[in-house]
Formats: structure tokens, C-alpha cells, sequence
């Protein structure tokens, strides 16, 4: 029974001391914006995309969804130079992995169009969630 306990738990450490190097090479970098529109009204936020620490390349770019009656949203994806890299509906839940990965070095912005069509209330509250994420390589 020592055997099989001591087994069982160098298998843990073994498979957890892996799942550590992993998420190491990955970062992600979670944006909350919150917005209150009138009926009809839109609204647009520009966020600088700051690189976590030792990120060697931009690979990913997700959204959790917006959860209201009639709310579009927009995402463009600006790199250096306010250059155009995509354009992307984030009121629903969709991952892109970018065909080849972004240098991390680059200043990337990210701007937000919402726009409330919901005429049944007032006042609508709702927040996007971005998700940035960025990769470390290997030495």
C-alpha cells in the first residue's frame, strides 16, 4: 500500500511540475471594459494592450460574450503605426489564433465600438471581457 501511495503521488507531482512549465510559457491578459448605454446610444474605448513580462509573441485574441438583448460590439486590432490587423465581433464567444504569431515587442491598441439597438429599456449595463494571449519561447 506504501508502494502504491508513494507511486500515485510522484505521478501528481510529475504531471503538475509539468502543467507549471506550461502555463509559464503562456500569459494571458484578461481586459474588463464596462459600459451604460441609453436606448440607441453607442460608445467606443480605446485600450492599450500592455505585454506581460518576458512575452515573446502575441498568439491569441478571445472574447467572453456580451449577455444583452440587442448590444453590438466591435473590436479592431490596431499594431505599430495604427496599422489595421483585424476586425472582430466580440458579442460572442470566439477565440482567433493569429496564422503567425505577433512580436510581443510591438505597442498593439484595441478599440471598442458598442452599440445599444435594445429600445425596451432606458438604460442597458454590460461589460466586455478581452482576452490577450501571449506565449514565452523556449531557450
Amino acid at each position: 500500500m506504501k508502494f502504491l501511495n508513494a507511486f500515485v503521488f510522484s505521478l501528481f507531482v510529475a504531471f503538475s511540475s509539468g502543467a507549471k512549465e506550461d502555463s509559464a510559457k503562456e500569459r494571458d491578459l484578461l481586459v474588463t471594459t464596462d459600459f451604460v448605454l441609453n436606448a440607441g446610444e453607442s460608445q467606443s474605448r480605446i485600450i492599450d494592450i500592455q505585454k506581460p513580462e518576458h512575452a515573446s509573441h502575441f498568439v491569441m485574441l478571445g472574447f467572453n460574450p456580451v449577455k444583452v438583448l440587442s448590444v453590438s460590439c466591435t473590436l479592431h486590432l490596431y499594431g505599430p503605426s495604427t496599422v489595421l490587423l483585424g476586425r472582430y465581433n466580440c458579442a460572442e464567444q470566439q477565440v482567433h489564433y493569429f496564422k503567425t504569431p505577433l512580436p510581443a515587442s510591438a505597442q498593439y491598441k484595441a478599440h471598442i465600438e458598442v452599440t445599444n439597438s435594445n429600445f425596451t429599456k432606458a438604460r442597458t449595463a454590460f461589460s466586455v471581457i478581452n482576452r490577450f494571449k501571449f506565449i514565452t519561447s523556449a531557450p
